[in-house]
């Protein structure tokens, strides 16, 4: 039993230092010294280019994903949020109509993206398991091996129709459309 227990711990302790490996490499994350400061979960610097600080956002939503593998992971993102929120209130301008930075929204559409993509990677599999004689399964097998199956989904949509699905043209109707109906 006692052997058990401390194989048990040992996996532990490595998956905690892998998490925190990974904390620790993340561009937005700076590790606090005892004493001499707390960490902080959003430490960056906005270029002021709107472009590029969303995507910089994007690339750091991607090099986040990651530690969603962990228990850890959904209240590290809660902490991440509340330190972009105490950053945006440090820095707020008085012409500054949001509370956070670029990078913090870019970073956050990153994440609303790839949570969309999870959501169409569902629906895809549940489509393939009920109708497996489609290519539809091997293709979104590929789709996982290449590990692109979490990659944010991009739609120019946003700005035409916010209240469009996700999931296509059939859900996806205009919201005129929907309204006719």
């Amino acid at each position: 039993m006692a052997k058990a227990a401390r194989k048990n711990s040992t996996k532990s302790e490595a998956a905690t230092r892998k998490h925190e490996a990974l904390r620790d490499s993340l561009p937005f994350f700076k590790k606090g010294r005892r004493g001499k400061g707390e960490s902080s979960w959003w430490t960056v610097k906005p270029s002021g280019d709107y472009a590029a600080d969303l995507e910089t956002g994007m690339t750091y939503a991607k090099a986040f994903l990651p530690m969603m593998m962990y228990n850890a992971g959904a209240s590290d993102l809660g902490t991440i949020v509340s330190h972009m929120a105490l950053a945006g209130r440090k820095s707020r301008k008085p012409t500054q109509h949001r509370g956070i930075d670029n990078i913090a929204l870019g970073f956050l559409f990153g994440i609303g993206g790839s949570l969309q993509a999870a959501m169409g990677g569902v629906a895809i599999a549940a489509s393939a398991i009920k109708r497996p004689e489609g290519t539809l399964g091997p293709d979104f097998l590929k789709l996982v091996e290449a590990g692109h199956v979490f990659n944010p989904l991009r739609r120019n949509s946003l700005f035409h129709d916010p209240s469009a699905s996700i999931f296509g043209r059939q859900l996806g109707r205009s919201s005129k459309a929907r309204e006719r109906a």
